[in-house]
């Protein structure tokens, strides 16, 4: 789950660089300082998030504890673009187990299946967790594993 949330978060700081040379790309951007503040901020979050799981894959896999009060929307965001990936290896899973048998190698659509649904069902239980009222969090620590 954590190298799904890290690939989504990888993927959110090419969104926040968009956004960024976007802005970049304006007329009359420096005396608009304001438009640069909500791609910074996103790239920011993303980066604060990745210090907190690891850039990159440790081995063996760790967990990690994710504060929800802090990291709320990093997380989010990471785990709807690791959603549309998983989705879209689910759609192609039968091309590429198709060019696997062609290598002689075994399929790996239930191990993709399998997969997404874990992380359709670890989204869910993050949202759940993330719309739970604010005084909940001050009981549990609004984390998240």
């Amino acid at each position: 789950m954590v190298g799904d949330v890290r690939s989504g978060l990888h993927s959110a700081i090419g969104d926040a660089a968009e956004e960024l040379s976007r802005v970049v790309e304006m007329r009359n951007r420096e005396h608009h300082p304001e438009r640069y503040r909500e791609p910074l901020d996103h790239l920011d979050r993303t980066r604060a998030l990745l210090d907190v799981i690891g850039w990159g894959d440790v081995a063996p896999t760790a967990a990690a504890w994710v504060d929800l009060r802090e990291h709320r929307w990093a997380l989010t965001s990471a785990l709807e673009l690791a959603l549309l990936t998983a989705n879209q290896d689910l759609e192609e899973a039968d091309v590429v187990d198709a060019e696997r048998a062609k290598r002689g190698e075994p399929s790996r659509r239930d191990a993709t299946t399998t997969r997404v649904l874990i992380l359709r069902d670890y989204v869910s239980a993050v949202k759940a967790e993330v719309v739970r009222p604010q005084a909940d969090e001050s009981d549990t620590g609004g984390g998240a594993p």
